[in-house]
């Protein structure tokens, strides 16, 4: 089995915000694949199975917020017996410019909370994520304010374009594994 989680926080007042893109794009894939998102409190997140060209996976978002994503992920992996080379972490990057992903195997947290609640709750950096461009300020606002921010109508149209792409990237993962992800998207 696989693991795709979507970082984000929970609450009506942060879901339109540049913060919960991972979180966008699982919703995208319930959509796609025809699967409802149930909260599931022991795990602390709302989950999904569904079979994606033939592997079963399990779509979480965690209920907690960003910097308490550690919390969800081990118990995840543990409670469901799976491999970390089988989990893909999806999550904004404000490095990456508006409407660029990366995929990557490892690698320090690069100052985002939620990737280094993560790499503390597992004890390492070696796990998939997909890193899903959000850019940066143009203005010097707080980078936290900026990542709590929605995204202009401009804007979402690139966005609504990367979930697109997001979504078979992330089913080229599953079926094909994160080298020829990284070499199709990347």
């Amino acid at each position: 089995m696989k693991l795709i989680v979507g970082l984000g926080n929970p609450g009506l007042i942060y879901e339109n915000t540049r913060h919960n893109l991972g979180a966008w794009v699982l919703k995208a894939i319930t959509r796609e694949y025809k699967v409802r998102l149930k909260l599931d409190r022991s795990l602390k997140s709302r989950v999904a199975k569904i079979d994606i060209l033939g592997t079963q996976c399990l779509i979480a978002i965690p209920n907690t917020f960003m910097n308490l994503s550690g919390e969800v992920i081990n118990p995840l992996l543990r409670i469901k017996k799976i491999l970390l080379k089988d989990l893909l972490v999806i999550y904004d990057d404000i490095d990456l410019e508006l409407g660029a992903m990366r995929f990557r195997k490892k690698g320090s947290s690069g100052g985002h909370k939620g990737i280094k609640s993560i790499i503390m709750a597992l004890g390492s950096e070696g796990f998939n994520r997909l890193k899903l461009g959000v850019g940066k300020s143009s203005c010097k606002e707080d980078t936290k304010d900026y990542v709590l921010s929605s995204f202009s109508k401009k804007e979402l149209k690139i966005v609504n374009s990367l979930i697109e792409r997001v979504v078979k990237a992330c089913e080229m993962w599953v079926r094909f594994g994160l080298d020829r992800a990284m070499n199709e998207f990347n």
